[in-house]
């Protein structure tokens, strides 16, 4: 009985072909193996260059934080106004070690009139200075007060340095002058490192891009610096790029050598940083692997492959039903089911296997169509969800009853996420999403719409009572979300702007998204931590 069950076991068998079996899996092996280490390596690889394109994206954003704060400094412990030459400044000023190698191309101070007050500089100016100091007032860019030019080379040894100036002025009046401080791109401190940086054999390195100015401001590839960025049309993810896109793709550079590239922005600034590396380093151990499986399987496949094809005929009999239906399954032609011949032996644990594999893909359906209507920070409804029951809250509004869309975006929320870190802010949203669901009856809706905006669906109101309904429950959102946050030992306040329309059902989903976020606007514009409630038919009558 014992040695019936051996020789009816597919083990047994297959243990008497194993050579040949083997060697056909050689060749399987090859073609699988290299396909899978293709894309697990560029996974790997797509990841590193993101945490390297972080890192180098991070500490060039600390460098230009650090001369921007130290630009201020400069700025506050100067007398005010100066018109003369600077006759009652601190002899040592901007000359000490920090601010020296934070500026190595020296500070130029000029007064409203345009005259210059200091200048230590160490490079001719092609042109007055004070001209160039006007450029910069008018053309920089920079959300702090301190605006960064587009960097440019200067006269005589053509070496490129980045320009940072700050309007001087004293109780909100108008600025008596400007202070500009001069950083050399190629500054160990600053660039030089990264100008030198580079990744394998063909060149791939870095490239700082500033897509306002659609100039190469730094890159490993000295040529390139200060040089225009392609037109569009040639790169397409490069176009993309320019366009706000973060992330990682494949690409050719202007050398033809296809690239796996890194994009991420840098911080403090407006431009991003590009890692990238040649595939054909990247991913040489597949090629090398390819050809080595290659060799040692040609010869043996080539002398075995008309034994194997009348042997697996054979061998997989017992399959040929199970095999049938799942192929009908596969093509819709039946539905998912599980299949016949579930039992002992191998063939029978390998179907119950398949069965239960269908069963939990069945399950991760389930949850795959969870996913897609919640959202996975706060386990709040997504948009999607929301607005299909907005829809259907439209639709079923019933006479003298109406609804309300409140549009609810968070006030001094970018602080948290700044200053304590995106977890932290994280946590934060899901302890205001907490606050929002208790606040509301279990016949409404929360859900959240991305970063820190919420939307609300009050149903089922009074019509005759609805806005002194929706205007108190608006008051009780806004003065939950205002209660201190305790996170990681620290405290947080937030507040709330809450646009809100009225609805009896006559209106569509996209204008009452679109009025209540108007809404809200008009509640941040007025300070915040407020609520304006308006019915559809005034919105639509201020539209008009």
């Amino acid at each position: 009985m014992k040695l019936r069950h051996v020789a009816q076991s597919l083990v047994f068998r297959l243990i008497l072909i194993g050579v040949f079996l083997v060697i056909v899996g050689s060749a399987a092996r090859s073609y699988i193996m290299s396909s899978f280490l293709r894309e697990d390596i560029a996974a790997v690889v797509a990841e590193q260059q993101t945490a390297l394109a972080n890192y180098v994206a991070r500490d060039i954003g600390h460098q230009i934080f650090l001369r921007k704060s130290r630009l201020q400094q400069l700025a506050d412990s100067l007398p005010a106004p100066m018109t003369g030459e600077g006759g009652g400044m601190d002899p040592s000023f901007g000359t000490s070690s920090p601010f020296e190698a934070l500026f190595s191309g020296g500070l130029l101070l000029t007064n409203r009139q345009g005259r210059v007050i200091l200048d230590t500089t160490r490079f001719e100016w092609s042109s007055p200075a004070a001209d160039f100091v006007r450029h910069i007032a008018a053309t920089g860019d920079g959300a702090d007060g301190v605006l960064i030019s587009t960097p440019i080379k200067v006269a005589g040894d053509g070496v490129a340095v980045l320009p940072m100036t700050i309007a001087l002025s004293v109780s909100g009046q108008a600025p008596w002058g400007h202070l500009t401080g001069f950083t050399y791109l190629y500054s160990p401190s600053f660039l030089g490192n990264l100008l030198q940086a580079r990744l394998g054999q063909t060149g791939s390195g870095f490239l700082l891009i500033s897509p306002k100015d659609r100039l190469f401001v730094a890159a490993s590839n000295p040529g390139k610096v200060l040089t225009s960025t392609p037109d569009k049309g040639i790169n397409l993810l490069h176009d993309r790029a320019m366009e706000g896109y973060r992330g990682v793709g494949v690409t050719r550079n202007a050398q033809g050598v296809e690239e796996i590239s890194a994009m991420v922005s840098v911080p403090n600034t407006d431009w991003f940083l590009v890692s990238a590396i040649a595939t054909s380093e990247a991913l040489g151990t597949v090629d090398r692997v390819k050809a080595y499986l290659f060799q040692n399987t040609v010869v043996t496949i080539s002398l075995m492959v008309i034994i194997l094809a009348i042997w697996i005929t054979f061998l997989l009999r017992p399959l040929t039903v199970a095999t049938s239906k799942a192929d009908q399954m596969s093509k819709g032609q039946a539905p998912l089911s599980p299949l016949p011949g579930a039992g002992k032996g191998e063939i029978g644990v390998l179907i119950g296997a398949f069965n239960r594999l269908l069963t939990k893909l069945n399950e991760q359906q389930a949850e795959l169509a969870n996913a897609a209507n919640h959202d996975p920070l706060t386990g709040l409804p997504n948009r999607r969800y929301f607005s299909g029951r907005l829809r259907e809250a439209l639709e079923t509004v019933q006479r003298q009853r109406a609804i309300a869309l409140l549009f609810l975006d968070l006030d001094q929320f970018k602080p948290i996420n700044d200053q304590l870190g995106h977890e932290i802010g994280d946590s934060v949203l899901q302890i205001v999403a907490q606050r929002l669901g208790n606040q509301l009856r279990s016949s409404d809706l929360v859900a959240r719409l991305g970063g820190d905006e919420f939307v609300i669906l009050l149903s089922d109101l009074d019509e005759s009572a609805a806005m002194s309904s929706v205007e108190e429950i608006a008051d009780g959102l806004i003065r939950v979300v205002t209660m201190p946050f305790a996170i990681a030992g620290a405290q947080c306040r937030l507040g709330a702007s809450i646009g809100g329309v009225i609805s009896n059902g006559a209106d569509s989903v996209a204008d009452l998204m679109r009025w209540a976020d108007q809404l809200m606007y008009l509640a941040k514009e007025g300070g915040g931590n407020a609520s304006v409630i308006r019915h559809a038919h005034e919105c639509e009558a201020m539209a008009a």
